[in-house]
């Protein structure tokens, strides 16, 4: 009886990973799969959302919650995505700020000021932008919800915008 015992549980561990469809695994990163096919940044905006809103919608009776977890995951995906366009923005800048050394030794504005100025403006502003989107709903449970809308979709928009413009 207890070898059966072990061999259920083996196969109740095994099988799922086994049996896993590359369609399941895709689904669960819808955001990073458009992202990667995206060639325009119009085609890169139209992946905000995309593993959140299926998180959300493979929830049965969700509370408010599991559907800020499901929201938590894509924002994190996108800030990370936002490092690695702020740093390869960072290195193009400071190729752009090579030319005019002369002029910036005289003090001459650089573009790597520019952009941590930029940066520390868009933090505040993105807060400042979420805390008043989320109080609309000040006296619903749903207005974490809506914060978190909106910080995915901020947090999305700036890091397209890093991309693109380190990629000019």
């Amino acid at each position: 009886m207890m070898h059966a015992k072990n061999l259920l549980l083996a196969l109740l561990i095994v099988v799922p990973a086994a049996t896993a469809t590359p369609a399941l695994a895709e689904r669960r990163d819808l955001t990073a799969t458009c992202y990667a096919e995206a060639t325009t940044e119009a085609e890169k905006l139209a992946c905000i959302g995309l593993t959140s809103t299926d998180c959300r919608k493979r929830k049965r009776n969700p509370q408010v919650t599991d559907l800020a977890m499901c929201m938590n995951k894509e924002i994190s995906w996108w800030r990370a995505k936002l490092a690695d366009a702020e740093e390869a923005m960072r290195i193009r800048a400071e190729e752009r700020d090579k030319p005019y050394a002369r002029q910036i030794a005289e003090g001459a504005a650089k573009m790597t000021d520019d952009l941590d100025l930029m940066m520390a403006s868009w933090n505040k502003w993105e807060q400042m932008r979420c805390n008043f989107e989320s109080m609309f709903y000040r006296s619903s449970p749903r207005r974490m919800l809506h914060a978190q809308e909106c910080h995915l979709t901020e947090t999305a928009k700036q890091a397209i915008l890093l991309e693109t413009s380190a990629a000019r």
